[in-house]
């Protein structure tokens, strides 16, 4: 990466008068250089055309920065051994450069970066979220009572029957199965021929260059030291057109035989069903469900018994939520009746409840 020096400038304090960095005494009014400010003339970026080239200047330019005498105030170069002013001794007469202090508020405290302030704000607002979220979702124990019960008793019945089937492939136990033609069994996919396409490709077609960015620091003695500007490349790519051939497929469907039988099955035949809100829950009796009543010779049936319960909660307090729970069986639904009060703790995440006190 090229480095070079560039000479900066600076504006005499009585006359106003431009002066080149290498001088430490005005060219135009002969005031010695003091607290003037270094700056670059011009507003464009120094280049390597700009670069110092003569030896003596070059050395000068990288000797140091400029000492101030303590005696006279004056600029001196860091090669200069005395003041050219008063002659003052360079290790004797340096003055230190001053140190800003630091800027104090009113109240005594440093103020916050803005980049602290907002990374302050974001983690209260996450915080008071999830404080949120954990209050909301927060498992708690309420006083409750029951204002709502119902219940439902369903026997499912089953018969084993005769039944109609059909399909490619018969089982073992098919009665009277007879073919009933060719169906579509699946289909096949078939090349047929090639078909020509384009497609882009992206190909190396040269390069892309460019040149980094300047960068210059200041010397404090009337140069600035500058950087980069050397030339980066990279691989260019275009995109190009290509051709191929691909394959073309069509639907070739694939027959087969489809068979219609019959077979004996367990299948559904009815649903017998009692329910009710506050009444005891009941079961359909063996009249009502009346098995194999109506079976045919070799028929026979089978009976299963579906119970679902319900039980609502609302809670004892100003909230007045309500919460709903499944009893599992006959008889904790039956030790849960209308208006009778019990302890239940609920998950807010998911609405789950559970019972915590019994009768």
């Amino acid at each position: 990466m090229p480095e070079f020096q560039v000479e900066m400038h600076w504006r005499c304090s009585t006359c106003r008068v431009d002066n080149l960095g290498r001088y430490k005494v005005c060219q135009n009014c002969g005031k010695p250089k003091g607290d003037e400010a270094y700056y670059r003339s011009g507003t464009a970026t120094p280049t390597l055309a700009d670069a110092v080239t003569d030896p003596a200047l070059l050395k000068q330019a990288t000797a140091g920065e400029d000492w101030a005498c303590s005696y006279c105030g004056s600029q001196q170069r860091r090669d200069s051994g005395e003041c050219a002013e008063c002659g003052a001794e360079q290790g004797q007469a340096e003055r230190p450069a001053p140190l800003e202090p630091p800027v104090i508020p009113p109240n005594g405290r440093q103020p916050l970066s803005k980049g602290k302030r907002i990374g302050i704000g974001c983690g209260a607002l996450f915080l008071l979220m999830f404080l949120g979220c954990c209050w909301a979702f927060r498992t708690r124990q309420v006083e409750a009572q029951v204002v709502e019960r119902s219940w439902n008793h369903t026997v499912s019945v089953e018969r084993y029957k005769i039944v109609d089937e059909e399909g490619f492939s018969k089982p073992s136990d098919a009665l009277n199965p007879s073919a009933q033609g060719q169906r579509v069994h699946h289909v096949d996919k078939v090349q047929d021929g090639t078909r020509r396409e384009s497609y882009s490709e992206s190909v190396a077609c040269g390069e892309t260059c460019s040149k980094s960015p300047v960068r210059c620091t200041s010397n404090k003695n009337g140069f600035e030291s500058c950087s980069s500007g050397d030339e980066r490349c990279s691989t260019k790519y275009c995109s190009e057109t290509r051709y191929r051939d691909v394959a073309v497929y069509k639907d070739v469907p694939r027959y087969a035989e489809w068979y219609a039988w019959r077979a004996w099955r367990w299948a559904h035949q009815r649903d017998i069903t009692d329910q009710g809100a506050s009444e005891p829950p009941t079961w359909a009796s063996d009249e009502r469900v009346a098995l194999e009543k109506a079976c045919g010779a070799g028929e026979k049936e089978r009976a299963t018994r579906v119970p679902s319960y319900r039980i609502v909660f609302e809670e004892n307090n100003k909230k007045k939520a309500h919460h709903e729970w499944k009893p599992p069986t006959q008889l904790e639904f039956d030790e849960l009746p209308l208006g009778s009060r019990r302890t239940i703790e609920v998950n807010g995440l998911d609405d789950k409840m559970r019972i915590l006190t019994k009768p």
